[in-house]
């Protein structure tokens, strides 16, 4: 099986590579970035053999799926290059900013009779998870700040923000009824936001300071089973009337399973060797970005 990957910046070196790199029997991986330099590097640092410029000629390398890590407004050209050549598609989150490009790429998929799959690592992230199976949820409240990182208004909302709005949306086990939200930005840029959903069992709460002193992302999830509070995905403690419960992973576990990329992977090219997406767990992504579009509409 043939797999192309376009896009080598930042989070693809972080997140990616180095999973390609431990997997790399199981596929034959083509890379494509036109950054000559990066090309050498990275060639040299995980003795990648076989890489390309466009994805012109990665399409023409008979590829079976891609990779899409290029920046968001490149996500939407290029899926709906690959799927109309019949190329199966995991692309970054978010698939676009924009509504109907990411209703078309879905539907475009469907004709195809390919899998398009949206990349929200969380929804793989072990903890979150354990927080998933939780019965009876009552009070989700999600928060993730970050040290200095007052940016553009929408796509703050899009890049870091969608990751909240996301685990809320996974973790429900029930419609979303009524939304609200409040932003407080400065010349443009996002400074705080606080979202607020609700069903008929559930009370959601989703807020982020982008200068806040200190990355942190914590999560609480009430219910008549206890309160359970995860930190950076890595620490959750449950309390019950009498006691509290202590999980945690070693030190010397992966960062990219702790953080569910190394299990996107696996299973997106699982799902392409098997033509199925059972285990892609894409519902509601498309409701993920509209929720971010009401946000942005709303400003």
């Amino acid at each position: 099986m043939k797999i192309g990957v376009i896009g080598l910046g930042n989070i693809a070196q972080k997140a990616y590579l180095p999973t390609y790199s431990k997997i790399r029997d199981q596929a034959d991986f083509i890379f494509a970035t036109r950054n000559e330099a990066v090309r050498k590097r990275l060639a040299e640092q995980y003795n990648l053999t076989r890489m390309v410029k466009t994805v012109d000629e990665l399409i023409a390398q008979n590829i079976d799926a891609c990779f899409i890590h290029s920046a968001t407004v490149a996500h939407y050209e290029i899926a709906k290059m690959c799927l109309e050549n019949g190329i199966h598609v995991f692309m970054d989150k978010p698939a676009s900013e924009n509504l109907n490009q990411v209703k078309e790429l879905q539907s475009l998929a469907l004709r195809q009779s390919k899998i398009l799959m949206i990349g929200f690592n969380r929804r793989f992230a072990p903890m979150v998870n354990k927080l998933k199976e939780v019965k009876g949820k009552r009070i989700i409240s999600l928060q993730k700040n970050r040290i200095n990182t007052v940016n553009e208004t929408k796509f703050m909302i899009y890049d870091v923000f969608i990751h909240l709005i996301d685990t809320a949306v996974y973790m429900l086990d029930d419609k979303i009824i009524k939304s609200d939200s409040k932003v407080i930005q400065t010349n443009g840029k996002l400074e705080m936001i606080t979202v607020r959903l609700e069903t008929n069992k559930s009370i959601v709460n989703l807020t982020m300071d982008l200068n806040s002193g200190a990355n942190q992302e914590l999560y609480e999830v009430t219910s008549s089973t206890g309160t359970y509070v995860l930190k950076d995905l890595k620490q959750l403690k449950i309390y019950h009337e009498n006691n509290i419960e202590m999980r945690s992973f070693n030190d010397w576990d992966n960062p990219l399973y702790i953080r569910g990329f190394e299990q996107m992977v696996i299973n997106f090219i699982k799902s392409v060797r098997a033509t199925t997406s059972d285990d892609l767990r894409q519902k509601n992504v498309y409701l993920s970005h509209q929720l971010c579009d009401e946000i942005i509409n709303k400003i």
